[in-house]
């Protein structure tokens, strides 16, 4: 029997998923695909060593970064280099994630690897979204930062042997904007937190810890960042006469600027909850399966995971209006993109439960049809073969 083919994912801060859906993603297909490949996987820590977990060669790298965020082309450099000199004549494919990995993938082309790259959303629009609420004098830094990731989103359409996209709508972006030739749609899958074989009590006993009860509140879990529009929630819920409540669950960081513009925002509302990141998977589906209806404020990336995982528990859906989200949900979502239109929306909800329910169910049929992970781990499987067809493998 031939070896397995060796896949290096670079540009994730870490198994198991602590952070967001480019972490869930990563567990979900290695977990999947390890029998017919070996991962090694970044993980950012503080020192250079390499462990298992779940079959997977974690290779840890020392990262700089604080509780909101990372810097990805340095991390991603560093654990790059780490890997080629400890493991450039094993490794067959380097995935990267994240345009910021162009960098680093240029570094690996020069070698003659193959190489894929997911540039996820349109990443340089995130800074244009945040610049809006940063001191003035750092305006002219973003705007720098920007144009860098403009370039290296450039990159991930020229470098790789393929670029994927995690929406048709991102895939018709890159053709569009940068010509890229060499691009597949694969999207993520809708994970379903686990919540089976918990009894109710048990499931209100969670509810209380944090104040809550069942579909008396609305929720978004989300990076705390501008481009995700938790401002506009918050304003929302100050201006709707509703009795439920708000909980935002995420990686709130006081010292963030656009964190205490939140703050300032949410003013003395006792009804908006700031919720901590929540990494048990057991409680974060409690609070899914139970809240009223979900709010979904991203407004610049592809097919976002945590949307998806909103939809699996038939969450009624409120989404920013763009592109991206409206390929996801379809009629399956009321949509907004201001303050007023969410109150509109909210009161339309509370109202009419007819609307309410049928939002619910569309949401779910399309992620059950659209967005299984058997259906997106064997699309990857598709892709990963493409690329070894002229190398050794065991397929």
């Amino acid at each position: 029997m031939s070896k397995k083919p060796k896949i290096a994912i670079i540009g994730l801060r870490g198994i198991p998923s602590r952070y967001g859906g480019t972490e869930t993603f990563v567990e979900e297909l290695t977990s999947r695909l390890k029998h017919k490949f070996q991962f090694y996987v970044m993980h950012e820590d503080n020192r250079f060593y390499e462990d298992e977990y779940n079959g997977v060669v974690r290779v840890h790298s020392p990262a700089i970064k604080n509780k909101s965020t990372s810097i990805p082309s340095i991390n991603e450099l560093i654990n790059t280099a780490y890997i080629l000199f400890r493991h450039r004549n094993e490794i067959d494919l380097y995935y990267f994630l994240g345009p910021d990995a162009s960098l680093s993938a240029f570094l690996v082309k020069i070698l003659g690897k193959k190489i894929l790259i997911n540039p996820d959303g349109i990443e340089w629009k995130r800074l244009l979204k945040r610049s809006e609420f940063v001191p003035f004098l750092l305006k002219p830094f973003y705007l720098l930062v920007m144009l860098y990731m403009y370039f290296m989103e450039w990159l991930s359409c020229k470098l790789p042997n393929l670029t994927v996209a995690d929406a048709v709508s991102i895939e018709d972006y890159l053709k569009k904007q940068h010509k890229a030739k060499r691009v597949v749609y694969v999207a993520y899958g809708a994970r379903e937190l686990p919540v089976l074989g918990i009894t109710y009590d048990d499931e209100l006993n969670v509810l209380r810890t944090y104040g809550l009860s069942p579909n008396e509140y609305y929720l978004t879990v989300a990076r705390i960042v501008a481009e995700n529009n938790i401002h506009i929630e918050i304003d929302a819920f100050n201006k709707v006469s509703s009795g439920k409540k708000l909980v935002i669950i995420g990686n709130f960081n006081r010292k963030d600027s656009y964190n205490r513009y939140l703050i300032k925002v949410k003013k003395n509302n006792k009804n908006i909850l700031f919720l901590e990141s929540i990494y048990d998977k057991m409680v974060l589906g409690v609070l899914r399966k139970n809240c009223f209806a979900n709010i979904h404020g991203h407004s610049v990336g592809g097919t976002n995971p945590s949307l998806l995982e909103a939809m699996i528990v038939k969450n009624a859906i409120l989404a920013y209006n763009n592109q991206f989200n409206r390929e996801v949900c379809g009629k399956g979502a009321l949509y907004w993109e201001n303050a007023d239109d969410l109150k509109k929306a909210i009161e339309i909800l509370e109202r009419e439960q007819y609307i309410h329910n049928k939002l619910s169910n569309i949401a779910y049929e399309i992620a059950k049809s659209n967005y299984s992970w058997e259906s997106v781990i064997n699309q990857y499987f598709l892709v990963f073969k493409s690329i070894f067809k002229f190398s050794k493998s065991p397929f």
